[in-house]
């Protein structure tokens, strides 16, 4: 991790106490180097007392913005990642401190005043930009209300950030197991999967809810009682208290945007981003549930069909901890596809340098690895992303799972791109099997479908990451939109003509087939009514529990209310979703965003269809046109710009509907 500059000191006794503090203190103290460097320069911008300008207040406060970033963004991803949990917690506080920084400069009225007193004619397109969406994000932090309540929202607004931690970290910490007696119950689990779980001192051979393990147990494992086991295991982790936490985080939400004159938070939250309103947000779910739910029953019936042939004659539903075992038995039953067929093709380290090798082809750039970058743990890699001889980035992969860590696949801001101040720094954090400790590390394909999908992201925020405001930098476009880069990217991982660069079988050489890519292909189609219609669900909690009155909210009867109103299974008892659904925290009422990305995906894809997804002419296009010029226009625009139209609902319609690939 780059290192926070620090001031130079003279002082004896400060060197002296610096070389005897523990690692965690020096983090904190070097983590808030960057804050207090924040305040200072905020002090300087609200002393001017000349006719305020771009230099004398745009430009201070785009430097307290990096000044600050260096303390929030290290701080949010080594409370992610690192490997010492002293460490992670010094990170946790900075990362408070950093926040309440931030909620001070949303209320900062002085401040207000300042950018207020900016004149803007003159000023060109990116500069005015940023002065109009300051003073929206202003106003809707409630800066112009009077002293009491900005003080209220402040707290309340500190108070979330600490209750926001603790719901994640409940999750993170709860990682729930079920025991197996025999290598006997591992029954229809790949060979490599089977040889990395050995029996412990007890005898027991454990199966964690952390993904590595679940997923393809999940997907495997004959046993219909043990794969129902680790559902609720993994369904019911946080629900020793993060349903009080998350009633409490619904309340502060609810009181704060009461105070700011909005009806619910879902109104609030969705105001600046395409979607603009709670209400149009409840229509688009239940439109996409809609054109989604002929091909939902008919993925069902096939499921159902199929159990009551060769596993239980007398069923009369499907359960959701039996889905993913019952679409790889139908795949390749119906469509000659097992989803182990293609997992010899994946060794980690093949799939990773493919990705590599393809992006640099797209966008122009080469990787070389960073040499002496600081990283937090031996599996960390650095890569150094290069423009010819000019370098234009950096890139930190955290592939492997470890204890403590970040469960999921995210990509982490660790430098946002400044012309003239810094370059953007990202970091890919995923939990892919590791070829150091359990080589070859064979890939699941929807694995590699992930990995593709989060270096989306980090190619979004490398290239850019090379903006004047560093508000505008990388992925600083409407948070409706974020998703669709990634999405459209992960078509990428699905075509032969660009798995065949990469996917080749770990023992003999050989390319993956064509003709294997196929049947991937059409077998992924089926069952794609049914993810969608539980992605709908997901989009309903998160926007219902925003929506609702919490006072009245019973949350796991609108969980189970939800769940049957838009799949067809039912609820599983045991369970408790809503308090390991971390996107509550961290998405709010947006979760319905993945879906809304996916449609303009699917409409981005167009031109690559139709011309190839290696096409120098498009993928430049795309760069230029979509990703590096982050947050410098309205994504619509963006997308306006790249197909030369408005974006349009009908190729994700026909995704759905159509049976063709």
């Amino acid at each position: 991790m780059p290192s926070t500059p620090q001031p130079e000191t003279d002082n004896a006794a400060a060197q002296d106490k610096a070389a005897t503090e523990s690692p965690a203190d020096k983090f904190a103290r070097e983590c808030r180097a960057g804050l207090i460097r924040a305040r200072e320069i905020l002090a300087s911008i609200l002393a001017v007392v000349e006719p305020r300008t771009a230099e004398n207040t745009l430009a201070p406060y785009n430097e307290m913005l990096v000044a600050m970033e260096h303390s929030s963004a290290t701080a949010g991803l080594i409370h992610s990642v690192h490997p010492d949990k002293s460490i992670r917690d010094a990170a946790e506080t900075c990362e408070q401190e950093a926040a309440a920084f931030v909620n001070e400069l949303r209320l900062n009225r002085e401040l207000f005043d300042a950018f207020n007193a900016l004149d803007t004619e003159g000023m060109d397109a990116d500069t005015s930009r940023l002065v109009a969406r300051a003073l929206r994000d202003f106003r809707r932090a409630g800066v112009d209300k009077d002293e009491p309540t900005r003080r209220r929202i402040k707290d309340i607004d500190d108070e979330l950030v600490v209750m926001g931690q603790q719901f994640s970290r409940n999750i993170v910490d709860d990682v729930r197991h079920i025991a197996l007696k025999d290598a006997s119950e591992m029954k229809g689990l790949p060979k490599d999967y089977i040889d990395s779980h050995k029996p412990n001192d007890k005898g027991d051979i454990l199966i964690t809810t952390n993904y590595p393990d679940y997923i393809p147990f999940m997907s495997y494992a004959e046993s219909a009682d043990l794969r129902r086991e680790l559902y609720v295991a993994s369904r019911g982790r946080g629900d020793r208290s993060n349903g009080e936490v998350l009633a409490k985080i619904l309340k502060l939400r609810t009181e704060k945007v009461k105070l700011l004159g909005y009806a619910n938070w879902a109104d609030y939250a969705t105001e600046d981003k395409m979607m603009k309103t709670g209400k149009n947000a409840a229509s688009f779910i239940e439109r996409v549930s809609r054109t989604a739910q002929k091909r939902a029953r008919r993925d069902y019936t096939e499921l159902l069909r199929y159990k009551k042939k060769h596993l239980d004659r007398t069923a009369n539903r499907v359960d959701d901890h039996e889905k993913t075992f019952l679409e790889n038995k139908v795949k390749a039953q119906s469509y000659s596809y097992d989803a182990q067929e293609v997992r010899p093709y994946f060794p980690y380290k093949q799939v990773e340098q493919g990705l590599l090798d393809i992006t640099a082809e797209m966008y122009g750039v080469q990787y070389r690895p960073a040499a002496g970058a600081e990283i937090w743990h031996q599996d960390v890699r650095a890569f150094d992303v290069m423009r010819g001889e000019e370098k234009v980035g950096r890139i930190f992969l955290d592939m492997h799972p470890r204890e403590g860590k970040y469960q999921h696949a995210a990509q982490f801001t660790l430098r946002s791109g400044v012309i003239g101040s810094q370059l953007p720094e990202g970091v890919l954090v995923c939990n892919f099997p590791n070829p150091r400790s359990e080589p070859p590390a064979l890939m699941e394909h929807d694995d590699v479908v992930t990995m593709f999908h989060e270096f989306g992201h980090l190619m979004h925020h490398v290239l850019g990451g090379q903006q004047r405001w560093i508000e505008q930098s990388g992925v600083a476009t409407e948070w409706d939109f974020v998703e669709a880069p990634s999405q459209m990217f992960e078509e990428w991982a699905w075509s032969h003509d660009t798995l065949r660069r990469f996917a080749r079988h770990h023992e003999t050489g050989a390319v993956i087939p064509e003709e294997l890519v196929q049947r991937m292909r059409k077998a992924d189609k089926f069952g794609i009514g049914l993810q969608t219609v539980q992605q709908m669900f997901y989009a309903s909690v998160s926007l219902r529990f925003h929506t609702l009155d919490p006072a009245g909210l019973d949350m796991p009867h609108e969980v189970r209310r939800l769940q049957e109103k838009y799949t067809p299974f039912k609820f599983v008892e045991g369970t408790s979703f809503h308090t390991n659904f971390g996107h509550l925290n961290g998405y709010s009422a947006l979760y319905y965003t993945y879906m809304w990305s996916l449609v303009i995906a699917k409409d981005l894809l167009t031109p690559f269809h139709k011309n190839g997804l290696m096409n120098p002419e498009w993928t430049s296009k795309y760069r230029d046109a979509i990703l590096a010029r982050g947050g410098t226009k309205d994504a619509a625009d963006l997308v306006k710009d790249f197909l030369g139209r408005e974006f349009s609902f009908k190729a994700f319609e026909d995704y759905l509907t159509r049976d063709s690939l």
